[in-house]
């Protein structure tokens, strides 16, 4: 099924074009509205299809989702982490009892990976910048190109 092409004047008329570049070029030298119908079909307005609005969009899904799955993760310790902070009686030369080198230990180690997460957050949060203004400048660079 061939698709053909042409431009629509403010007055109805409508002039065929050979194909879709010739149909964009006329409506950017004389105006118009450039209208697309496939085999026998009624005439109707061509929309240009927007990928790269939706690629914008999906690159904005993924960096929400790695925010806040980053943002979620779990920070407390591990039985294993206390047992190598804890174990074999490193605890004690600082001290008193198994009992507080385990409550310190989880404490400490929590909170240490809360503070490795807000880095981790405010790191995700300077690339997600960066890609933005990365895809911004392409996309300028790609609408000055095709004017």
């Amino acid at each position: 099924m061939s698709r053909q092409y042409a431009i629509k004047e403010r007055d109805g008329t409508i002039h065929d074009e050979p194909s879709r570049s010739e149909a964009l070029r006329s409506q950017k030298a004389y105006g118009g509205m450039v209208v697309t119908r496939a085999g026998g079909q009624a005439w109707k307005p061509y929309k240009r299809h927007r990928i790269f609005l939706w690629i914008f969009l999906a690159v904005q899904v993924v960096f929400i989702i790695w925010l806040i799955a980053g943002g979620t993760t779990s920070t407390s310790p591990t039985a294993a982490d206390i047992a190598s902070w804890c174990g074999h009686d490193k605890w004690s030369p600082l001290y008193n009892s198994y009992r507080a080198c385990v409550a310190d230990a989880g404490s400490s180690l929590t909170a240490a990976a809360n503070f490795g997460k807000g880095i981790a957050i405010g790191l995700i949060a300077v690339i997600w910048v960066i890609v933005d203004f990365l895809m911004a400048v392409t996309y300028g660079v790609y609408r000055l190109a095709r004017r």
